[in-house]
């Protein structure tokens, strides 16, 4: 069956059944009938009985609504049959009681609830990341919801099929359908900024997001999860995990889509991803920054380099460390009057965009090509990543990276970072998946 997916990221109250105007709100949503309901209030009960009984006796009448509703078989006629077939919904509502993971979505927006066999469930609402924990006793049809610090909620259940069912909050319904048997409130719970290699963007608050900017539902599930978007499409498959900055999910079809994490802010003018201060070809700094130097974090890691690098017998140096935006317009121009503009731009960055400037890069003993083949240069791509380094424009990333291969230019990232991105084998560019193009 399938159903209405109404809009995820809703306002809710703190309460477990929201004080809003229900009516107003049942009212502008469309439900799935539910068979034998001749009253049409979302309940199976005594007062269904007795209205269909009565019909059939001939001491009552129903309206076109209420006979729709109580044609159970729907054989098109209301008849004896129905009515047995109400006494037995009436039946499977009060010995049933729901397990495993359930998406509610009604009046009060999305929710998911995760219901065990001792009665103990978790309640989430989807513009929340916190699990709010119940206790549930049932007795016949009626649910009670005892939350801790909380007068408990009331709520009847009527059973649509195996997978879905409605509670009743005091007249307003809202509907569940199963997602899993595993707690939606165990598994990876994704918060940030993500694009993917699908071509879209992703904010996620771990149970809702948006995608694209369509309000999007996450459901963690273990080492799975599952994505349900704003048009109703739903899509599950396991979760993996490269790095705290990068994840894969491999979808139940047999597609793979990998998530980056971007969270690109500017600040006074300076472009920071992730936390990371950039300055490449596409994220230019303002002239007006100067932090005047190296940074103290910079030298401290490049005293520790030094020495390990000598204790190998080898001697390390800086040959070019901070440049202001003037001396590197300065570089940049007197190379462009000597090469062309063209040429200048594959090994010199124009001023404001040059890592120099952040104080956070370096170019070690010579800034020249004969130095790729020292012993030096394989010490440094080896190991400077150990020491909060890397080295920024590799070889064969010059499409990416925007610079010729350069084993002598080291950037600071601390060594964690420098970590991550030396073992993904990837580009800073490529880790972070923004680009380093020029647009002038």
């Amino acid at each position: 069956m399938k159903l209405l997916q109404l809009a995820a990221a809703a306002a809710l109250a703190a309460a477990l059944v929201p004080a809003v105007d229900r009516q107003a709100d049942a009212a502008d949503t469309v439900y799935p009938p539910l068979r034998a309901d001749v009253n049409g209030d979302y309940n199976i009960n005594i007062q269904d009985m007795v209205l269909l009984s009565k019909y059939l006796l001939g001491s009552g009448t129903l309206s076109a609504e209420q006979a729709s509703r109580a044609d159970f078989d729907g054989d098109g006629t209301v008849d004896t049959f129905d009515l047995i077939g109400l006494r037995s919904s009436y039946v499977y509502n009060c010995t049933n009681t729901p397990l495993g993971t359930w998406v509610g979505e009604g009046f009060s927006g999305t929710r998911y609830f995760w219901f065990d066999e001792s009665g103990e469930g978790t309640l989430v609402r989807n513009d929340r990341e916190t699990a709010t924990a119940f206790r549930l006793t049932k007795s016949g049809c009626n649910m009670s919801f005892s939350i801790s610090g909380g007068a408990p909620a009331a709520a009847s259940i009527a059973w649509l099929d195996s997978e879905h069912f409605y509670l009743s909050w005091g007249g307003s319904p809202e509907l569940f359908t199963y997602r899993s048997s595993v707690r939606f409130d165990k598994g990876p719970f994704l918060k940030g900024e993500y694009v993917s290699d699908a071509g879209k963007s992703y904010s996620l608050s771990c149970f809702s997001g948006t995608c694209d900017s369509e309000p999007i539902s996450i459901m963690p599930m273990g080492t799975r999860a599952q994505f349900v978007y704003s048009d109703g499409t739903i899509r599950s498959g396991d979760f993996s995990r490269m790095d705290k900055y990068h994840f894969t999910m491999r979808w139940d079809d047999g597609t793979t889509e990998n998530f980056t994490r971007r969270e690109i802010t500017v600040v006074d003018g300076i472009t920071y991803v992730n936390g990371i201060l950039i300055a490449n070809k596409t994220y230019p700094l303002p002239s007006t920054y100067a932090p005047g130097g190296l940074t103290a974090e910079f030298n401290t890691a490049f005293a520790k380099m030094q020495s390990a690098a000598k204790a190998d017998g080898l001697n390390i140096s800086i040959c070019s460390g901070y440049r202001s935006y003037s001396y590197q317009a300065q570089l940049y121009n007197g190379y462009v009057a000597r090469d062309g503009k063209t040429k200048a731009d594959t090994y010199s960055a124009r001023p404001g965009h040059s890592e120099h400037q952040t104080g956070l890069a370096a170019d070690i003993n010579y800034a020249g090509d004969w130095f790729n083949s020292t012993p030096e240069a394989k010490w440094l791509a080896a190991n400077c990543w150990k020491y909060g380094f890397i080295i920024r424009y590799p070889a064969g990333k010059e499409s990416i990276t925007g610079y010729k291969y350069e084993s002598w230019h080291v950037r600071y990232l601390g060594e964690e970072l420098a970590g991550l991105v030396y073992n993904s084998g990837l580009t800073l560019e490529e880790y972070l998946c923004i680009d380093s193009k020029y647009t002038y």
